[in-house]
């Protein structure tokens, strides 16, 4: 079996290791068609395959640090485009860390139902998933995403958010030793990384974990995210409307500006009809509203549909450099919708607020429109 060496230039967000070490992942499964192969599968890309032989596989090779991936069974040999590339996931999926314990799956069905034998590490994981899979039981019961109106679905996931980010974060403090620790936070499980919230979290890993390059490299991530935190002065802006003029972010001092950053062809962009009902609520608020694109050039037509389509208040513009742009760059964004409220002064008052949440903010720091004078 091939060796595999995950190499910092090819997984984003990760830093390579103190020592590599050699990986054996062995698994014994149920009846399975001679065709079976498994794959495992990171960061939407394929980093190994092994046959499936009278349910029996074998994977081994050398990683550079503990890595969180998906292995991936395909009963016919081969994956779809979508399962090959990260877009979805197929039925038969388990998600586990690489680490130099062996690792041994058993199952007398599919890999979901396998029971693993592990180290430490993945012992870690399974706990938090267990407390993971508790919780969504308990916010949800019967209900999952997708039932019922998107809407009403979107608003649920968005109250049921906090509880999450708790367990999230309850769990770091508990484990400030675990890899898992670590990753939870590179893989930014608590939404998108925000300063006041993730930097306590990673004080609070043990010295050996920040001082490892993948701790150090997150360091200098939290380090970055001070200029963009709660009470920070936004970075200014000078972007190119729809319409063609030029539009700074410093334009809007004196009055509350929403500055919120969304992309036309990322799937999120679902959740701009919620904001924008909220928006048009408040729209006798003294406020603006300078939505920017992280589209690039060859997106631009797709902008100005989208644009048309949903019909956001206030005023649109791009840089047109899409996700790696100065706009991205300048806001240290890690996902295409997120927002931040302005103070008339230009600092930071509200981060990445989304449908009620966002209504909660505009209610607490907008004043009241003026009652219309009654005539005598």
């Amino acid at each position: 079996m091939k060796q595999l060496l995950f190499a910092l230039a090819l997984l984003p967000g990760l830093a390579a290791a103190q020592q590599p070490f050699t990986y054996s992942l062995t698994g014994q499964l149920g009846p399975l068609p001679a065709t079976a192969s498994v794959y495992l599968r990171q960061h939407g890309r394929l980093l190994d395959s092994a046959r499936v032989r009278n349910g029996r596989f074998v994977l081994r090779g050398t990683s550079q640090r503990p890595q969180l991936v998906q292995l991936l069974l395909a009963p016919e040999g081969t994956l779809a485009a979508g399962y090959r590339t990260g877009q979805q996931l197929p039925p038969d999926f388990r998600e586990l860390f690489l680490e130099p314990t062996p690792l041994v799956l058993t199952s007398a069905t599919g890999l979901p139902q396998a029971k693993l034998s592990a180290g430490p590490i993945n012992q870690d994981y399974q706990r938090f998933t267990a407390q993971w899979s508790a919780l969504t039981d308990q916010l949800r019961g019967k209900w999952h995403p997708g039932d019922g109106p998107w809407l009403e679905t979107l608003a649920r996931s968005q109250r049921e958010r906090p509880a999450y980010q708790r367990l999230i974060g309850t769990f770091i403090q508990q484990h400030p030793a675990s890899w898992v620790s670590l990753v939870l936070l590179e893989r930014r499980r608590l939404g998108p990384a925000q300063y006041d919230q993730v930097a306590p979290l990673y004080a609070g890993l043990s010295p050996t974990l920040r001082a490892t390059p993948a701790g150090r490299a997150y360091g200098q991530l939290v380090d970055s995210l001070r200029t963009v935190a709660l009470g920070a002065v936004a970075p200014d802006l000078t972007l190119t409307t729809a319409a063609g003029k030029r539009v700074s972010v410093r334009d809007y001092r004196g009055q509350y500006l929403l500055l919120f950053f969304w992309s036309s062809h990322c799937e999120c962009s679902f959740e701009l009809q919620p904001t924008r009902a909220v928006l048009r609520r408040y729209a006798d608020r003294p406020y603006a509203v300078l939505h920017v694109s992280l589209d690039d050039q060859a997106h631009r037509k797709q902008w100005l549909r989208a644009l048309a389509d949903y019909q956001l208040p206030g005023t649109a513009a791009s840089d047109l450099e899409g996700a790696s742009g100065r706009a991205a760059q300048r806001y240290h964004l890690d996902a295409p919708l997120q927002n931040f409220l302005l103070d008339p002064t230009g600092h930071i008052v509200a981060v990445n607020l989304y449908g009620e949440e966002l209504a909660v903010a505009l209610t607490k720091y907008l004043p009241n429109p003026k009652p219309a004078a009654v005539a005598k």
